[in-house]
């Protein structure tokens, strides 16, 4: 590892930062009818809904109710529940909001896509007709599920984050994904949708760091144990209580180990973020974005740091002595906050070794061929438009 790597990973951690998801972010699924739509809604960067006689116009009031349940029931005489459609295109238009996360099921969910979600729209192009037009063909399979585009009014803006296979993601996850409503809330499921965005995030005052497990295949109880003993040691080293601490581990392999700790972003944010930042570098470089082979050494190294560092004059010896001020600057920092740097040289060893086993990496968008999405199969034909 050269000295600018070196020095890119330690004012990483000194200028550590956590991101911040707000409070009033919601979770939503959105689905693709049986993933006819996946590709265009990815590729396009949008996603949309049926039911076209519903606008943004449309009065969602109580005393316009009934009239609305006819409208329904006269245009998609199919629909035994019209006021379900109507809180579907209620929650779609204003309920869903910029910045929410949005999860995308492909075809029988082999794929999901995250994705923030934008400003509303409509393609007024789209008419009631046109899109029954386009589903009788679809429900009928007389259209190949890449030669139709979605003939829905209602859209919105995404911006895809990433996209991941579905047996990574949390049963619990993919088993509320498995619904058919076209439209879901998902906001109890927002630790595990939110474990496979971030590396490390602070959410209602909660901070969550993930560990990105890509080790395929069975997974031993003993290197299990081992990356959760370490990294609970660390932080009950630098004064978190135990009982904050909390880790859920994804039964699958790849998949993430999320530590929760709980009621404790504002105390972390004043006193300990390089320190934190060090745990998460030590699990795997992960909030960096990239990861390099010679970094469990510079977390080791900085922990044995001497105290006074010689005067050098040529540049390469220049760049040397910026590491080692680099290093000492967060030395200084743990001491501050009362911490004997050696009482964290154990846990973070063992959170270097069992990482390192683990084949823990850095979050990122996985990219996926839309070719690789199968045709819909008869398990999808129930899905809600």
């Amino acid at each position: 590892m050269t000295y600018e790597e070196e020095l890119s990973i330690l004012n990483a951690i000194l200028e550590f930062k956590i991101p911040e998801i707000a409070e009033d972010t919601h979770f939503w699924m959105i689905r693709t009818k049986r993933g006819y739509f996946y590709n265009e809604f990815i590729g396009k960067k949008f996603v949309a809904l049926a039911w076209n006689n519903i606008t943004e116009e449309t009065d969602f009031s109580d005393e316009s109710k009934e009239g609305l349940k006819d409208s329904i029931v006269l245009n998609y005489p199919e629909i035994k529940r019209p006021s379900t459609v109507i809180n579907k295109c209620n929650s779609f238009i204003n309920e869903v909001k910029e910045n929410d996360i949005l999860v995308i099921p492909s075809e029988k969910s082999k794929f999901i896509t995250f994705a923030i979600a934008g400003e509303y729209f409509e393609d007024e192009s789209k008419t009631v007709g046109v899109e029954k037009t386009v589903i009788n063909r679809i429900d009928h399979k007389d259209v190949e599920i890449n030669d139709v585009s979605c003939p829905y009014r209602k859209r919105r803006r995404i911006i895809p984050v990433r996209t991941v296979k579905s047996e990574e993601i949390n049963y619990s996850l993919y088993r509320a994904i498995s619904n058919y409503h076209g439209i879901s809330n998902l906001d109890n499921y927002s630790r595990y949708i939110l474990s496979m965005l971030y590396n490390v995030y602070s959410y209602q005052n909660n901070i969550n760091i993930i560990f990105n497990v890509r080790k395929k295949g069975p997974i031993g109880p003993r290197l299990l144990s081992g990356v959760l003993y370490g990294a609970t040691n660390y932080l009950c080293d630098i004064g978190i209580n135990e009982a904050k601490i909390s880790a859920q581990v994804n039964i699958n392999s790849p998949g993430p180990i999320d530590f929760s700790i709980v009621d404790i972003y504002n105390w972390f944010s004043t006193n300990y973020l390089p320190i934190l930042g060090l745990f998460v570098v030590a699990g795997g470089g992960s909030f960096l974005t990239f990861k390099l082979p010679g970094v469990p050494q510079i977390i080791k190294d900085i922990l044995t740091v001497p105290n006074e560092i010689r005067k050098s004059k040529s540049e390469a010896e220049k760049l040397e002595l910026e590491v080692m001020q680099k290093k000492l600057e967060l030395v200084e920092k743990i001491k501050s906050a009362g911490i004997n740097p050696a009482d964290l040289s154990k846990s973070l060893n063992d959170i270097i070794c069992n990482a390192a086993a683990l084949d823990v990496q850095p979050i990122e968008t996985v990219d996926i061929n839309p070719n690789d999405v199968a045709e819909p199969s008869e398990e999808d034909e129930q899905e809600d438009e």
